[in-house]
């Protein structure tokens, strides 16, 4: 196995940047990306990291997915354990303590649109499409995708998306909601989201923290049970130091000084 990093990391201060480098295979997601992306996801917000971007190296893609020289002969088991695996490292994309901002410079098919979609939101360039062409290699997504599109965009989209194999370019991503702001030139997609990946930096942590519980667990709850999380943790954030310092300094009209936010185990 060659030495060389399949994934790297960088470091802005409070922002982090994560890039798959594997470009020769269009950023594909074989087993050690998906091992070592895992490890940077569960050590960076420990580490102090306050957003993420996620990005892929070069300008043809963000990830065009599964590597399928490693899917190939699997049997049903091995697969399922397999699939397993993968689906656990994005779902730790999704519930990340803090937001994870894709910069989906070039296509993001398969595996690599699971991976956006998981992602607290996406910036595109221009050139991204996006699509779930499993079926037409007889396969099924297995990271999530059947399962998380359908929630973004709707069941008629959704099945259109798969059982097509039809790539949903850029600006119509962004009609449909796929993405927060209109699509970008390649050369500045990273740029963008790390700016925006900074605004949510500098806001405070356990805020921020308490905004992404209260969207991943009240989602798919009734309004009422969603509206009581909500109120529970508005509670617990304003009573915090962090809020006394966020009101003292827009009564001061200063910026404020937030502190890191504490671990999960300090907030139980």
């Amino acid at each position: 196995m060659s030495g060389s990093a399949v994934v790297e990391v960088d470091r802005d201060g409070p922002v982090a940047t994560i890039r798959i480098t594997r470009p020769d295979v269009y950023n594909a997601l074989n087993a050690r990306v998906l091992r070592d992306l895992d490890a940077a996801l569960a050590g960076l917000p420990a580490d102090g990291a306050r957003a993420i971007v996620l990005t892929g190296t070069g300008h043809r893609a963000f990830s065009a997915g599964a590597d399928l020289d490693e899917l190939a002969g699997l049997s049903a088991d091995d697969a399922y354990d397999v699939l397993g695996a993968g689906q656990a490292v994005v779902g730790r994309i999704e519930r990340c303590p803090v937001p994870v901002v894709a910069a989906v410079n070039g296509l993001a098919l398969g595996g690599g649109f699971e991976v956006v979609l998981a992602c607290t939101f996406a910036v595109l360039a221009d050139n991204a499409q996006l699509g779930l062409p499993e079926t037409g290699l007889g396969l099924v997504p297995g990271y999530g995708g059947t399962q998380r599109l359908v929630r973004r965009v709707g069941q008629p989209v959704a099945a259109h998306t798969m059982l097509t194999g039809a790539r949903i370019p850029a600006d119509r991503a962004y009609a449909l909601g796929l993405t927060p702001v209109p699509p970008v030139p390649v050369d500045d997609v990273l740029a963008t989201a790390q700016e925006l990946a900074a605004q949510v930096a500098a806001r405070g942590p356990r805020a921020v923290r308490a905004v992404l519980l209260a969207l991943r667990h009240g989602a798919d709850a009734p309004l009422e049970t969603g509206l009581a999380f909500e109120t529970a943790l508005a509670g617990l954030v304003t009573g915090s130091a962090e809020a006394a310092e966020g009101i003292a300094a827009f009564k001061a009209r200063r910026p404020p000084r937030f502190a890191a936010a504490p671990r999960p185990e300090e907030e139980a």
